[in-house]
């Protein structure tokens, strides 16, 4: 295939800011009335101040575009909200050209036929369905267009068959995988901020995996340029969009991505038509005490309880039935109080411990290590130094603090909290 002269691209140039500034006049129709209308219907006579406020003052009579787009973009939670979740994203995108258009630059004819069916979805979102089918011939043009490149350069499917599909995907309303770094990078976005919505009020997660079917090289480089694009970093890109979108996010948020060649059987159902899935997680905060052992003999002194296990305590390291099979194994094992080469002492305190006494668990949803008592004889209890009276733990467990003495019966640990480290 030939390659264009420098004056056929200025003259395809020249076309596409044309066609991009039909698409941004054709805008500016609906959309000043539109927003008008739904603005006044929120705010009511105070709609035009608060416009203004967005817009640094300037009054209606001055706005173009840019202005009524940067109005929805503000408001879209308090007013826009009909439009959809995409729909943000829409007219996100739909700034960022027209910022290029007004700047003289460049348009490729990717960058174009994107900008026209942003455009077109925008349009039907709000119901100017006729001034959407007045920009749709356009996009069949330039496809059409892109078929012809293939034919030349590619073994393709014939040629009918490619146009047939190109047609398809306008009548879909351009619903198609994203076939360009950026696009799919706002593509990706968008479902970001689509799953992250029912947890607007109590947003628990602290993981954002980004899993990718990649069936070829050509694939994985795709999504590689970008997630890994120069300007900015996917995950300060995450955060902004969930900023953007007023989703308070509690915590660091650890983006990350997979790749998969095919799809892989726990996600099974998950990707859809869609080449990426979209997960939160909660990654969990490896915790760990120890327990030192004050009153009661035991193998060890100190015992490290961590966070991912339950420490079960009790008297004898194997606790067996009448029939001599092993009901438990306790971690933090006492003495057998009828060993006579233990003091008299000793052997009293040791006494008072059940075989099946309590167990020590890690509470993820609040953060704490928790003492339940298993229906020992005894008792369990806490000692708290600024609280007069034992924390008697009975049906429910205690939370237990930084150095708190703990009760078995006569037998006495004392819990201790430990570093934190963060894992994978």
């Amino acid at each position: 295939m030939p390659e264009s002269s420098p004056e056929s691209t200025a003259v395809q140039m020249a076309t596409h800011r044309a066609l991009v500034g039909d698409a941004l006049d054709v805008l500016y129709r609906v959309l000043r009335p539109y927003v008008e209308r739904e603005m006044r219907a929120v705010h009511g006579d105070r709609w035009e101040r608060v416009a203004r406020g967005i817009l640094h003052g300037r009054p209606p009579s001055t706005w173009d575009t840019s202005d009524l787009l940067a109005i929805i973009y503000d408001q879209f939670f308090k007013v826009f909200r009909d439009l959809g979740h995409e729909g943000r994203s829409r007219v996100s995108l739909l700034r960022e050209v027209r910022k290029t258009w007004a700047h003289q630059g460049d348009l490729t004819m990717a960058e174009t036929r994107r900008a026209l069916e942003t455009a077109i979805l925008l349009l039907r979102a709000i119901g100017a369905h006729d001034e959407a089918d007045r920009l749709e011939p356009h996009v069949v043009e330039m496809m059409q267009q892109e078929v012809q490149r293939k034919r030349d350069v590619l073994p393709a499917p014939e040629p009918s068959t490619l146009l047939d599909r190109s047609l398809t995907r306008v009548r879909a309303l351009f619903q198609r995988a994203p076939a360009e770094p950026l696009e799919f990078r706002r593509a990706i976005l968008d479902d970001v901020e689509r799953a992250a919505e029912p947890h607007r009020r109590h947003f628990a997660f602290n993981r954002l995996t980004i899993h990718l079917l990649a069936e070829s090289n050509r694939t994985r480089h795709l999504f590689e340029a970008a997630l890994e694009g120069p300007d900015e970093p996917f995950s300060d890109a995450v955060h902004r969009r969930l900023a953007d979108a007023r989703i308070p996010v509690p915590e660091p948020l650890q983006v990350r991505w997979r790749f998969y060649r095919s799809i892989p059987e726990r996600l099974t159902g998950c990707f859809g038509e869609r080449p990426f899935y979209v997960e939160f997680t909660r990654r969990r905060t490896a915790t760990t005490a120890t327990l030192t052992v004050l009153k009661g003999r035991t193998p060890k002194t100190r015992y490290v309880v961590k966070s991912r296990q339950t420490l079960t305590i009790g008297r004898l390291e194997e606790v067996v039935d009448e029939r001599g099979r092993i009901v438990r194994r306790n971690a933090l094992a006492f003495a057998d109080y009828e060993d006579e080469t233990l003091p008299p002492e000793e052997r009293a305190i040791l006494e008072t411990v059940s075989r099946i006494h309590a167990r020590i668990g890690f509470d993820e949803a609040a953060g704490v290590f928790r003492v339940h008592d298993d229906q020992s004889t005894w008792g369990t209890s806490v000692v708290r130094t600024h609280l007069h009276v034992p924390i008697a733990v009975r049906q429910q467990p205690v939370a237990l603090q930084d150095g708190d003495l703990i009760y078995f019966g006569k037998a006495c640990v004392r819990f201790n909290t430990g570093g934190r480290r963060r894992t994978g």
